[in-house]
């Protein structure tokens, strides 16, 4: 997130806006899948699947426009954003050395245990 400028703000919170209702309508039409399945409400209510598609839109539509119509909401977006273009964000470098050294510590750990497991598991086969 480097690229991130104060200037491009608006454009940044509305996309995660939008991406956050379309998760929300999704999850609104599963539920209501799941919920046909289990009480039979396709054989119950007609075109139960374009019912079901369409109240999943209208509850994204609806949580997108609460949320830029909400002035608390949308200020608190504004000033999240805000705190993130002042985060100083690592350098590719430093992350890439970082995550080797994590990967050589947890090999070296992990043969550690290995070799723990295989020693007493032989020590165990002599005993019993």
């Amino acid at each position: 997130m480097a690229g991130i400028n104060s200037a491009d703000g608006k454009k940044w919170i509305n996309a995660f806006v939008a991406i956050m209702s379309i998760i929300v309508g999704f999850v609104v039409i599963r539920f209501l899948e799941q919920m046909g399945e289990w009480f039979d409400l396709e054989a119950r209510v007609n075109n139960f699947m374009v019912v079901s598609q369409a109240l999943g839109v209208i509850v994204g539509l609806g949580t997108f426009i609460a949320i830029f119509k909400n002035k608390v909401a949308s200020s608190h977006l504004d000033e999240v954003y805000g705190e993130l273009t002042k985060v100083i964000w690592p350098q590719r470098d430093n992350v890439i050395k970082v995550t080797v050294g994590i990967l050589i510590g947890l090999v070296i750990v992990s043969g550690i245990f290995v070799a723990f497991d295989f020693i007493f598991k032989n020590l165990l086969d002599l005993l019993y």
